[in-house]
C-alpha cells in the first residue's frame, strides 16, 4: 500500500472479532488495533488481486484455446433455431 496520510472512519465490529483483537493487541491499545485491522484489510486487497490475475489469466488462455470458427458456426446454428421458434422475435424486442 501507499505511504499517504491515513483516513480516520468509523466502523462497527462484530463483538467477538473485537475481542479477538483485543486478546492479540492489549485492550487499550487504540493504534495496534488500529494496524490490526488495517493490515487484515491490506491482506484481503491483497488476496482479492492476487486471485484477479489468476482468473484474468485463465479466461485469456481460455479465449487464445478457444475454436473461434467452431463458436461462431455453433451460434449461427442456435440463432437459426430461434429464428424458427413462433413469437420469438417478439418476445426478444421486448
Amino acid at each position: 500500500m501507499t505511504s499517504r496520510a491515513k483516513s480516520s472512519i468509523a466502523v462497527t465490529l462484530d463483538p467477538g472479532l473485537v475481542d479477538y483483537v483485543r486478546s492479540r493487541v492489549g485492550d487499550d491499545d487504540v493504534k495496534s488495533l488500529s494496524a490490526y485491522v488495517n493490515e487484515a484489510l491490506a491482506a484481503r486487497v491483497r488476496e482479492e488481486r492476487r486471485r484477479r490475475k489468476i482468473l484474468d489469466a485463465r479466461l485469456a488462455r481460455a479465449k487464445e484455446a478457444a475454436d473461434h470458427d467452431r463458436v461462431d458456426r455453433m451460434m449461427a446454428h442456435v440463432q437459426q433455431q430461434l429464428a424458427e421458434v413462433p413469437g420469438f422475435q417478439e418476445q426478444e424486442a421486448r
